[in-house]
């Protein structure tokens, strides 16, 4: 299942259009309140009515088609608005504008609060949603769960890994994937010592890969309460990423090829990319799109910086139901049944989604299968232990979508190597604090 999270996001234009939308849009931080009850859903599910369903999933009008077959008096319109910021635009200038507002969403937990700090999002709580919190990863559920409120469920989820190619790590006499950022260093060392046309892996300073690095690192760089927020791009974790990829750039271990562009597919076909950090949705991506070097890659653990388990998401969405819907707990029993239902995870699964129910991640068959790409590893007993070790107290921005469409005007520099990443990100937080007043939040940078 491809997502917006592999795809650069629409112009810096188009996303502050869509931004300023986000305090307006329902009068500030005032929300709507809807009353309800668990029982309201499966009565408004035997009543029926109509729905419309914005979504990017290639699995959504499979899943429709097999809801109105257990629900035959509910008929779901899906569309699909594209993804990314682009999909983001189009749903708040239906909201601003109150004409032809999706009952239901799909957004990716990063780009969750923008919607529901305006108050444009359904607290699904009141439906019983709140009963479900022990079901999915704790991740998952605490990007979409906020002082007792449930503003959305999830769907799938990201949880990082790195993904390598064994081959080439043994042409140059490395036998195991590194266990720590400082081995990754000296591993990409190895490699550019011996062969100067192969980097230990490839980043090119996207958003929302950097967002999760800094999380993956320990970082608390966001604080959010409400419409109050603090930005401290100078934390502990923060400054660990910064001084390893201020070597990983200044030594030339990595290539900043576009991620997933033509020379990036070349590479990693090639061998010229021993390493590719990512999530595990990247394995479909490999096993349709790379491969030459079919059988060669693995999959491990992320790095970390002193030796012991930590992870982050790295994409992952969530469905919403529109705040003003006129039919409230019909909306709530689709996406229950959507990303609750046996019938509709195991749909989702098949196109390449990654669970985010725990039984679906500890299933003994999911766990155990062995992927012929990947040498008959069984690589979801990875993906799942990533899962689990997620670092727990990381928020996104409630104009994320933004930051990550601005990276490139200060981290990127860092990238190209004419500064220091410590003093890029402080960079960005002040674009990030002037950007934020600007659009009626209380924001303070540490």
């Amino acid at each position: 299942m491809k997502h917006s999270r592999m795809t650069k996001f629409a112009t810096v234009a188009t996303v502050a259009a869509f931004a300023t939308t986000l305090l307006s849009a329902c009068g500030g931080s005032s929300s709507t309140t809807q009353s309800g009850h668990a029982n309201d859903v499966e009565q408004a599910l035997e009543k029926g009515g109509d729905l419309v369903y914005w979504t990017w999933t290639s699995s959504a009008d499979t899943q429709v088609k097999a809801f109105e077959k257990h629900y035959p008096k509910v008929h779901v319109k899906v569309v699909n608005p594209g993804s990314g910021a682009a999909a983001y635009t189009k749903m708040m200038n239906a909201i601003k504008s109150g004409s032809n507002v999706p009952d239901i969403m799909q957004i990716e937990y990063q780009a969750l609060s923008q919607f529901y700090t305006p108050g444009n999002l359904l607290d699904l709580a009141p439906y019983g949603f709140a009963s479900l919190k022990n079901q999915y990863a704790a991740s998952a559920w605490s990007s979409v769960s906020v002082g007792g409120k449930v503003y959305g469920l999830p769907q799938d989820t990201g949880p990082m890994v790195l993904y390598y190619n064994k081959k080439v790590f043994d042409s140059f006499g490395i036998s195991e994937p590194p266990k720590t950022w400082d081995e990754f260093v000296k591993d990409g060392e190895i490699m550019q010592q011996k062969d100067p046309s192969v980097h230990i892996t490839s980043d090119s300073g996207q958003g929302n890969l950097v967002a999760s690095l800094l999380w993956q690192a320990g970082s608390h760089a966001f604080k959010v309460s409400g419409s109050n927020v603090t930005i401290n791009l100078s934390d502990p974790g923060a400054q660990r990423w910064a001084a390893v990829w201020d070597k990983l750039i200044g030594e030339h271990l990595i290539t900043t090829v576009a991620n997933q562009g033509t020379e990036w597919y070349q590479a990693a076909n090639k061998g010229k990319m021993a390493s590719i950090i990512s999530a595990s949705w990247l394995r479909n991506t490999l096993q349709t799109s790379v491969k030459e070097s079919a059988g060669d890659w693995r999959v491990a653990p992320m790095p970390t910086y002193d030796g012991k388990p930590a992870s982050a998401n790295y994409g992952g969405s969530s469905q919403a139901v529109y705040a003003k819907t006129k039919n409230p707990a019909l909306a709530a029993g689709f996406v229950k049944w959507l990303n609750n239902s046996r019938e509709s995870i195991e749909l989702a699964t098949a196109s390449g989604g990654f669970p985010s129910t725990v039984k679906d991640l500890n299933a003994q068959d999911f766990l155990e299968e062995k992927a012929d790409y990947f040498g008959g590893q069984q690589v979801n007993k990875v993906f799942n232990q990533s899962s689990k070790d997620i670092r727990s107290g990381w928020q996104f921005l409630p104009y994320q979508v933004y930051a990550n469409s601005i990276v490139n005007d200060s981290i990127g520099k860092a990238y190209e190597g004419s500064v220091r990443f410590e003093d890029a990100l402080k960079t960005f937080q002040k674009d990030l604090v002037k950007y934020g007043n600007e659009q009626g939040y209380t924001v303070k940078g540490l």
